[in-house]
């Protein structure tokens, strides 16, 4: 679980520092990887959109006293393809807020906001370490009636093997995080260093509390956006860089709709059903696994007699130079 902290959030600064488609080929011939293979781990494939957000931290573990912050993240289930679904259901995701301006955030998972639609390839059984299957490849967003993938690139084809390219959407890479508590706020080491250098007393920051809980909004979206912004001038003289490969368009939406009902029909029902995740139940999460690396047994090929016969010669060569032309320091 890589942690990526936000400390203090806009508004709570600002009040802080100013006081203030068709298929010409069969599923069999879709490779594994490909959609046929992420319906087929599947319990249920779903077009959604995100009409609810909460955050809870799972349960302590010495690897973890306060817990790992997890997303519960409803979605409004507008159309099913494949297995079964309520008219609502709540998924289990690892990362999130952690309720005092702060968020943990994991490699090879999703954030989310409200408002977001998405096409999700769900797994069975009770709710898992990631309840989408290989976590984020398991959603697909929908934008603009195109299709990317759950990090916002594009989906440019998926009869056979899923591909990828073009110009990626990496603004779409939100999270939607509630308003901490004032009383956790101030204990953000920025915060607290602000209070002591301005002497703030406690009628002071009483006046803070219901300034803060006046003005700060009870949500916040959070652009997750890790694309470098940076552009220098070129003055090698040389002509651009041509394009090295063009992609189509991203596949509108009824495309990549008629290719998961073409697959689902050549796999046929799933054996499970999804089990929602619960906000209100307690739950663990895996520590860490130390795999031991086993020693490997490398066998040097053995040199040949003309390779044997070079390396006589050049180990003969060092020894003579070395002792035929001693070192002279001036």
């Amino acid at each position: 679980m890589k942690p990526q902290l936000f400390l203090g959030l806009a508004t709570a600064c600002s009040l802080f520092l100013s006081s203030q488609t068709l298929m010409a080929h069969s599923a069999a011939d879709a490779p594994d990887g490909g959609l046929r293979d992420l319906m087929a781990q599947s319990a249920a494939v779903a077009y959604g959109k995100v009409v609810d957000i909460q955050y809870r931290n799972s349960e302590p573990t010495r690897e973890e006293p306060k817990g790992v912050p997890h997303t519960f993240v409803t979605y409004e289930i507008g159309k099913v393809f494949r297995g079964y679904l309520p008219e609502k259901i709540t998924l289990r995701v690892p990362g999130g807020a952690d309720g005092s301006g702060g968020a943990y955030t994991e490699t090879t998972a999703p954030t989310f906001a409200r408002g977001e639609a998405d096409v999700l390839f769900i797994p069975g059984g009770e709710p898992g370490d990631c309840q989408l299957v290989n976590c984020v490849e398991g959603r697909f967003r929908v934008l603009e009636d195109r299709i990317y993938s759950g990090f916002g690139v594009p989906l440019v084809g998926a009869e056979k093997a899923l591909e990828f390219g073009g110009k990626p959407r990496f603004d779409v890479n939100t999270m939607e995080m509630p308003r901490p508590a004032f009383d956790k706020v101030i204990k953000q080491p920025d915060a607290a260093r602000w209070i002591a250098a301005n002497q703030i007393d406690s009628k002071g920051l009483e006046e803070l509390r219901k300034k803060y809980e006046a003005e700060a909004p009870a949500l916040y979206r959070i652009n997750m956006n890790v694309e470098g912004i940076t552009k220098a001038d070129d003055y090698s003289g040389e002509a651009p860089a041509a394009v090295i490969k063009k992609y189509r368009e991203p596949l509108i939406t009824d495309e990549f709709f008629a290719l998961i009902e073409h697959f689902n029909a050549e796999l046929g029902q799933p054996e499970q059903r999804v089990v929602p995740a619960n906000p209100k139940l307690a739950f663990t999460v895996k520590p860490p696994v130390a795999i031991a690396v086993k020693e490997l047994a490398v066998t040097e090929p053995k040199p040949s007699d003309e390779e044997l016969k070079f390396r006589g010669q050049t180990e003969n060569f060092v020894r003579k130079t070395a002792t035929t032309s001693p070192l002279t320091v001036k």
